[in-house]
């Protein structure tokens, strides 16, 4: 099974730039998680339909099988 976590935010929210610290490059690897961008990849946001951010969509084979919207911890995004 492929599983991924796309974590959409921008630059100007608070939540995400705290977030995004607590994120170290191995804790990514681990989860599989991917940082978007809202305002660089404005396709992806609206594909999944980001209205708010931070947003976590977890992803298995390309098919979205959970959302979590708003801040949350590193276990959380573990457990997802």
């Amino acid at each position: 099974m492929n599983r991924e976590i796309l974590f959409f935010s921008a630059p100007w929210c608070g939540p995400c730039s705290q977030i995004k610290m607590t994120l170290s490059e191995s804790i990514r690897e681990e989860i599989n998680l991917k940082i978007i961008d809202i305002s660089e990849d404005i396709e992806l946001a609206t594909k999944h339909q980001i209205m708010n951010v931070p947003t976590f969509v977890v992803l298995e084979n390309g098919t979205e099988v959970s959302r979590k919207i708003g801040a949350t911890t590193i276990d959380y995004l573990r457990k997802m």
